[in-house]
């Protein structure tokens, strides 16, 4: 019986890990999800049409973007993952910047 109550608990466990993602499963859907914003804004922003200040801002957004992911593959543990957070919020930051510029 104990046996049993065991496997059930492990299971229990199994399926509790997979309703809850992780950060670091997080953090990588960010990064994802901003890979899609990044490549909308970079159409918007290759125009010669729009202020420079907007297409620096995307750049810098990009930029971040990229240590984002990077510093999110070389992570190994949770505390690992900081770098990885706060760069992406510098690039949303940046974005953020670029669209309230391109918006005038």
């Amino acid at each position: 019986m104990h046996l049993a109550m065991s496997d059930d608990f492990q299971q229990q466990r199994r399926f509790a890990r997979m309703r809850s993602p992780s950060r670091r499963d997080h953090l990588l859907a960010e990064i994802d999800a901003l890979a899609l914003e990044l490549d909308e804004a970079a159409a918007a922003t290759a125009s010669g049409t729009v202020p420079i200040a907007a297409r620096a801002d995307y750049l810098r957004a990009r930029e971040a973007h990229h240590r984002a992911a990077i510093a999110w593959m070389a992570a190994t543990s949770a505390e690992d993952l900081a770098p990885a957070s706060d760069e992406l919020r510098r690039c949303r930051m940046a974005l953020e910047a670029s669209r309230a510029l391109m918006r005038g």
